[in-house]
């Protein structure tokens, strides 16, 4: 099977990558190539990637925007989609992970039936209009709570398919330290500065760590809490991250936004590490409670640290591999693009 990718621009597609779409891309083409399919992947040229790799910009967005070259995403989009256009006929399936910018390719003669739009992120009110006068597009997502409210709203060519990792790539810890660990974004939709409290209260100490993507927010809510147990050590990559976690005794991923996904939750889970979540959006899911971790409003995560460090590591990281290998992913992807769009289906 010939198969086309086409990534998000803002960071590179790689397994060192801040952004979680991109890292997920990083192992789910690879596994995709390893399994023998022939896939090609539309991207950064930045990316690392086993998959022939189409270039749609030099370099990623965010590196891109700090050197002062460019202003706006928008139109590095633009050379992505254009670069779709110009291989699509080579593929017998083209798998969107742009959202909704790519959703009127769909209605191009030919391509429709071989597009598949994996929705990555929270859903919300206007996406749910659109899907209502649109029910026949081709969509996956990455949760059966984001799949269930696109039905209700009409969707009728849905699936779901739970993101994976390389999780031998991820090592185990059974004996840790005592502090705790927080990963992503530094902005405000991550709770950044609710770990922080959450940390202080517990009286443990915090490791922080990704990206700045809103300077206000860190200058005001993050930076002067940094000193002491609080420790903010920028972006890190594969191994570092890797460090990090399984040397915590409990990742708190606070969102106060509905999460799409939770990357970092499976990541941490992988090394044995539990976590304590918000529980917004997808994290319910992907946090089995009781087994891999807790979730809980910023008032009771002390609580519930309290309980995750008695979980068995060892059977934490078991229960992630069994449910979140990225071989399960990537064989489910295979299936779905084997059957194709189920039109005129309410399933």
């Amino acid at each position: 099977m010939k198969i086309l990718h086409v990534a998000p621009l803002w960071f590179p597609v790689a397994r060192d990558s801040p952004g979680g779409i991109e890292t997920l891309l990083a192992g789910l083409v690879d596994e995709q190539v390893r399994q023998g399919a022939s896939v090609a992947l539309v991207a950064s040229g930045d990316s690392k990637t086993a998959a022939r790799l189409e270039a749609a910009v030099p370099v990623n967005a965010v590196d891109a925007m700090a050197g002062g070259g460019i202003a706006e995403y928008t139109y590095l989009e633009q050379e992505a989609l254009l670069r779709t256009l110009a291989l699509a006929d080579e593929f017998d399936v083209v798998h969107s992970h742009l959202g909704t910018s790519a959703f009127a390719l769909s209605g191009i003669r030919g391509l429709g039936p071989r597009l598949l739009h994996t929705h990555h992120n929270e859903i919300t009110a206007d996406l749910l209009g659109f899907v209502n006068r649109n029910p026949d597009m081709w969509l996956s997502t990455v949760s059966q709570r984001a799949a269930d409210q696109l039905r209700a709203a009409g969707g009728r060519n849905l699936d779901t398919v739970p993101n994976g990792i390389s999780t031998d790539a991820f090592p185990v810890t059974e004996r840790p330290g005592d502090g705790l660990a927080f990963l992503g974004r530094i902005e405000s939709a991550k709770g950044p500065d609710i770990a922080i409290r959450v940390a202080l209260e517990a009286e443990r100490s915090l490791t922080l760590a990704g990206p700045i993507v809103d300077d206000e927010f860190f200058a005001e809510r993050v930076r002067p809490l940094l000193g002491g147990t609080v420790h903010y050590v920028g972006s890190l990559g594969h191994d570092d991250k890797c460090a990090l976690l399984a040397s915590s005794v409990c990742t708190l991923v606070p969102s106060r936004v509905e999460e799409g996904f939770g990357m970092v939750a499976i990541e941490s889970m992988a090394c044995g590490t539990p976590v304590v979540s918000s529980g917004r959006g997808a994290l319910s899911e992907v946090i089995d409670e009781g087994v891999t971790g807790y979730s809980a409003e910023p008032e009771a995560m002390v609580e519930r640290i309290t309980w995750a460090v008695s979980l068995d590591r060892r059977a934490v990281a078991d229960h992630v591999r069994r449910r979140f290998g990225i071989e399960h992913t990537a064989d489910a992807y295979l299936a779905l693009y084997e059957r194709g769009p189920r039109v005129g289906s309410n399933r």
